[in-house]
């Protein structure tokens, strides 16, 4: 079992959740940290019919960081101890074969919540007013009338619930939240996010580095939510076997609201060339095995490019980061396309 020691010698160790209803009000707690602030969060249990199928979702979430293009996600919370197909696999299953049938009474409840809390109300009508739709009605229905989405948030996810998940043939994402406690009860908690936008690697350098990742996180944010470009590091003989000799990439971590955004994947050859060098059109991207990650398809062999390196070198990528093609193919170092 993991444990952890923070700066002034106190001891967390893991905190197992043993009942769902805990491990659903940190969720609440914590959403807009895991969502992000343009996003609303409605914790509601209410049942849902489709198909001559019942459900009970544990909540919704609509997000609007890229406000033209709302989208509404089916959130299922759960803890590692409920069985994987029959408690988890089953219900997702449901969700996904119900929902066409039941989005109207969906986006009728959904409403009555949103105008319940000023504060739901406050954020769909920003989203609104800077997505440019006539009203919220429209805003809305926007969001609930597009294809089915899910996110499990749980507390540990192991590879029998992405083997579960994988059969379902559903846009379904994992979030892991974990929180660790000392013996006085002081909570920390490691999770992962909506745009995984604390995935890329920034320099410290700076006395004020804290402020600056504040912020440079939440450009990070809009950049990723605006990109349809997501660059891979790769290694000389991976690029050579897989990205152009098979023509796909594979056991890529891609954020939950990432997967239906991205249309071209890129390579930056790590050092010694330590340059963006390829770039192909996306086909398919699917599971790979049972890792929660994913293997990306080309439509056809990659393209080569002039060569983009990184300016300044501290930024070479560790993890994927996202941008747009048209903006990458027209710098002249990496770094600009990344808004550095």
């Amino acid at each position: 079992m993991p444990v952890i020691f923070d700066s002034n010698g106190r001891l967390y160790s893991t905190l197992t959740y043993n009942k769902e209803a805990d491990f659903e009000k940190t969720v609440v707690e914590l959403a807009d940290q895991i969502f992000g602030p343009n996003t609303i969060y409605i914790d509601i249990k209410k049942r849902v019919s489709g198909n001559d199928l019942v459900t009970i979702p544990d909540g919704y979430l609509i997000d609007m960081t890229v406000p033209d293009t709302p989208k509404l996600f089916i959130i299922e919370n759960e803890i590692v101890s409920h069985d994987p197909f029959k408690h988890i696999g089953v219900q997702l299953l449901k969700f996904a074969i119900s929902f066409e049938d039941a989005q109207k009474n969906i986006r009728n409840f959904l409403m009555e919540e949103i105008e319940k809390k000023p504060e739901h109300l406050k954020r769909i009508q920003e989203g609104q007013s800077a997505g440019k739709s006539k009203n919220i009605d429209r805003y809305l229905d926007q969001a609930v009338y597009g294809g089915f989405r899910a996110i499990v948030l749980i507390d540990e996810a192991r590879e029998e619930l992405h083997k579960v998940l994988e059969k379902i043939h559903a846009n379904i994402s994992v979030l892991e939240l974990k929180t660790f406690q000392t013996d006085s009860g002081k909570l920390l908690h490691q999770f992962d996010t909506l745009y995984d936008e604390y995935e890329e690697t920034l320099p410290k350098d700076k006395p004020d580095s804290h402020s600056r990742s504040v912020e440079e996180r939440a450009k990070r944010k809009e950049r990723r939510a605006n990109s349809d470009t997501i660059i891979v590091p790769a290694q000389e003989e991976g690029f050579n076997d897989v990205f152009l000799g098979e023509n796909q990439w594979y056991a890529v971590k891609i954020g939950a609201a990432m997967k239906e955004r991205i249309k071209y994947i890129a390579a930056y050859q790590v050092a010694p060339i330590s340059a963006v060098t390829h770039i192909a059109e996306i086909q398919e991207i699917r599971p790979y095995k049972d890792t929660g990650k994913y293997l990306i398809v080309f439509k056809k062999p990659a393209e080569k490019i002039k060569k983009i390196p990184n300016k300044n070198p501290k930024y070479a990528p560790q993890n994927v980061v996202y941008v747009k093609r048209d903006v990458l193919i027209k710098v002249k170092y990496l770094d600009e396309a990344l808004g550095r």
